[in-house]
């Protein structure tokens, strides 16, 4: 039986049919017939979640068991296929520290595809390498696949060297506000038919981050004095996360939580780099409204565009 479930393990791997589809934080578990519910099992011990406005799960988890595995479910971007024994690991894969297998491009280009026995895996580091992926997908996504060409903007990112700092801003987002006299820019994607992303720079020479405490006041002030009609924004403090950070040698906080505003009756989630650098402070900030939809994507995209941020001079 061990033998044919090893024979059976190897057909599925065979032929790569196209470029991976699908939701970019989806992950197609495969399983043995009859194990259903130990996949479901295991999969809860993977998930995370980001908390904005609410609560959001981080994966898109679907189930299906190996005897019916089509050809469409084959060009998921992540797969994890869950595995009986150590025997039936597939040839090719990477087996990593955590005790599971890794490998890309096995069903699909710009696949990223798991294996493990649920029993003897570390289950924290595959959760960790499953949002790598994520990661991956969501950055693929942001700079090639909105259009057949790079996504990044030279011309960009040369108008913001000329400010002092650099950050890759897709193209797909427009510019709002170009107000470097006051230390401010802004840009602007829509995310649905209410819904848009924002994306912030500011800077104040001289200035100092602080503490954790100190740094939300700073984020506060600068939605309060810079953003559209946000005289009465305000920072949910019972949401708030706040941890430190470094990013490309500079120190600071990084920030997650929730924006309101009492007087439009309105809310979303926000995230935030608070930084020191030896010329000030620079606060990199994701604000994302999105009423009724989800919230956790926008935050992410809005890390993978941060992390790009490169103070010059």
């Amino acid at each position: 039986m061990r033998y044919a479930a090893v024979a059976a393990i190897a057909l599925l791997l065979a032929g790569c049919r196209g470029a991976a589809e699908g939701p970019l934080n989806g992950v197609l578990v495969v399983y043995g017939d009859g194990r259903e519910a130990a996949a479901e099992a295991f999969t809860g011990s993977l998930q995370k979640t980001v908390v904005t406005v609410d609560p959001e799960p981080v994966f898109s988890f679907v189930f299906c068991p190996r005897s019916q595995l089509d050809a469409s479910l084959r060009l998921r971007r992540t797969v994890l296929l869950l595995l009986d024994s150590p025997a039936e690991a597939p040839e090719g894969l990477r087996r990593s520290a955590g005790g599971y297998w890794r490998g890309t491009d096995v069903w699909a280009r710009g696949q990223t595809f798991f294996a493990a026995v649920p029993e003897s895996c570390d289950a924290s580091a595959l959760s960790r390498d499953l949002e790598l992926a994520y990661n991956r997908h969501l950055h693929d996504y942001l700079y090639q696949s909105f259009v057949t060409t790079s996504m990044s903007s030279p011309a960009r990112m040369d108008s913001l060297r000329g400010l002092g700092f650099s950050m890759d801003v897709p193209r797909s987002y427009r510019t709002v506000v170009w107000t470097p006299e006051r230390h401010f820019v802004q840009f602007q994607r829509p995310v649905s038919d209410e819904g848009v992303i924002m994306l912030s720079v500011y800077w104040l020479p001289g200035g100092s981050v602080g503490d954790a405490a100190h740094a939300v006041e700073q984020r506060q002030l600068m939605a309060r004095r810079e953003f559209y009609d946000a005289s009465a924004d305000s920072v949910d403090r019972a949401r708030l996360e706040a941890g430190p950070l470094e990013l490309h040698g500079l120190r600071g906080w990084v920030l997650l939580g929730e924006w309101r505003n009492p007087e439009y009756l309105n809310a979303g989630g926000f995230t935030s780099y608070v930084l020191q650098s030896g010329s000030g402070m620079w606060i990199l900030d994701t604000e994302v409204y999105n009423p009724g939809s989800e919230k956790e994507p926008y935050i992410r995209e809005g890390w993978l565009v941060m992390n790009t941020f490169s103070p010059e001079g």
